[in-house]
């Protein structure tokens, strides 16, 4: 019997690590009915009950095999660090059609470290969506929709995986665009390493007395800053190369605006005032 891999019906889900992400991604399935089965996988029993509880997987279980040995698609939602590790895992106990994506940070590592693998078909996914609020008490069914999902083909991926993980993201709302995994992290980290480092940096600026003066200008910019440190940590070493060159041009840049205050240069100031303003404004929202 052939399969339906349409986007009506996505069969069996399995997702290992039911956090914000795993969980938004089962609540987006099951809401929209595009699955009767979604089974979650991982190491806390509290943690999966309350995954439970919030609807984002219809059953649960700490056993790798028990969790995806039936699975069609499998989402890995754990950090970026485990993420090679545990799709080597789920590759001995899926059968040869079954999809297997992550949705890490980073892409470079994890694609080159899943070339060859054995069952199922591997495919790299970053959707470009999240929270400094993780968990799954956080999750929600409507967080990728008009939100970008990255995918990273490598050069053996078939056509027909890379339409079946179009199809699957679409189906959930989310935007997808198709990139190499060197430009996928050398892009994210201008766009979203960066920016958490500079929020990381600017909000051990501040002292007990100032923070006091805190308001939305600083809020908003150091928010980012708020999210879990181990994550973090472990996405910007895995981009560490990628980050260092970001920076450093960051820090080419703050000079000059730095050296145009000094001297009172208003054309150097504005240069960058308008071209931030026109970039900030070009997002619309």
């Amino acid at each position: 019997m052939v399969k339906d891999y349409s986007v009506k019906s996505l069969g069996t889900v399995a997702i290992m690590g039911v956090g914000l992400i795993g969980g938004s991604i089962g609540l987006a399935i099951r809401e929209r009915g595009l699955s009767d089965r979604v089974i979650g996988i991982g190491r806390n029993q509290a943690k999966l009950r309350k995954a439970r509880q919030k609807g984002a997987v219809t059953e649960t279980t700490t056993r790798i095999d028990r969790g995806v040995s039936e699975a069609d698609i499998v989402f890995v939602c754990t950090p970026v660090q485990h993420v090679i590790e545990h799709v080597k895992q789920i590759s001995e106990y899926v059968g040869p059609d079954t999809l297997i994506t992550d949705v890490g940070s980073t892409k470079q590592t994890i694609v080159e470290g899943l070339s060859g693998l054995g069952n199922g078909h591997f495919i790299g996914s970053h959707p470009m969506a999240g929270s400094d609020q993780g968990g799954v008490t956080n999750a929600e069914a409507e967080l990728f929709v008009k939100r970008t999902v990255i995918i990273t083909p490598q050069k053996g991926t078939g056509k027909s995986i890379q339409s079946r993980i179009t199809r699957i993201w679409k189906s959930i709302g989310a935007q997808v665009i198709a990139l190499d995994c060197v430009k996928h992290d050398r892009a994210v980290a201008v766009i979203s390493h960066l920016p958490h480092a500079i929020a990381t940096v600017l909000s051990t600026q501040a002292n007990a007395h100032q923070m006091q003066l805190a308001a939305g200008g600083w809020i908003d910019t150091t928010r980012i800053a708020g999210a879990d440190p181990d994550l973090w940590l472990a996405i910007l070493r895995d981009n560490n190369k990628q980050v260092i060159r970001a920076v450093d041009r960051f820090m080419s840049d703050l000079h000059k605006f730095r050296d145009a205050l000094e001297s009172d240069n208003s054309r150097v100031l504005l240069r960058y005032l308008n071209q931030g303003k026109q970039n900030r404004e070009s997002l619309g929202n």
